[in-house]
């Protein structure tokens, strides 16, 4: 007898599957473990497959004329003849569960790539964030070394323009020095002139008063022994 399950199925299938499909039609075997596929549309026909598992997807060629059985042919090739009450539009709960969980562990896998991906990113945004941070750093030394330079090299200039300055005016004090010690000399030279001829006319001028004042003076006379 059979269950309501099979009944429904079978009623769906009756409904869905009334005469020979002008197309092929994408079907799966419901949520049994392993349906039998044979070579005709009846049990006494031999089996070609001992059994496809359940969620096996299957391309449905044609019905039989009780609709009972249907031609099928599965994704690697093999073809035969499997009851309707087996096929179902949809994949079984279970399989939809099993891809979902293995499309749950493909996602959490992903997710666990992308994360790495991420870490790595931010490793890479952190190194360059502080080779950036060390760039600057060193170009504000750079510059402020620059700037020591520039007032180094404005300091030589001016020391060397000072140099310049003092270096003329010490030349022109040697000249002065030695204009003045030459002065000197001519005074000095001229001063020795005027004294020795200041003491040769002192000299000559006694040695005329020497001569003269006997003269000028008036002499006694002299008293004889015979007045």
């Amino acid at each position: 007898m059979m269950s309501v399950r099979q009944l429904l199925a079978l009623l769906a299938a009756t409904l869905t599957l009334t005469s020979t499909l002008a197309s092929a039609e994408v079907q799966y075997i419901s949520d049994k473990h392993f349906v039998p596929l044979r070579s005709g549309p009846g049990g006494q026909f031999r089996i070609v497959h001992r059994g496809l598992p359940s969620g096996t997807q299957l391309e449905v060629i044609q019905l039989s004329d009780d609709t009972e059985f249907a031609e099928v042919t599965t994704q690697n090739g093999t073809q035969g003849w499997i009851r309707t009450q087996y096929l179902m539009d949809e994949p079984p709960a279970r399989t939809v569960l099993e891809n979902m969980q293995g499309d749950q562990a493909q996602l959490k896998t992903r997710m666990q790539s992308l994360q790495a991906d991420v870490d790595r990113l931010n490793t890479e945004k952190d190194s360059a964030v502080a080779a950036m941070n060390q760039a600057q750093t060193d170009l504000s030394e750079t510059r402020e070394a620059l700037e020591n330079l520039r007032s180094l090299s404005e300091d030589a200039i001016n020391i060397e323009a000072r140099n310049q300055v003092l270096t003329q005016r010490v030349e022109e004090l040697t000249t002065e020095f030695e204009m003045t010690q030459a002065e000197n000399q001519r005074l000095r030279e001229r001063m020795e002139n005027s004294q020795f001829m200041d003491g040769a006319l002192a000299v000559g001028l006694g040695v005329l008063i020497a001569l003269l004042v006997p003269r000028l003076w008036p002499q006694r006379k002299r008293n004889s022994g015979w007045a």
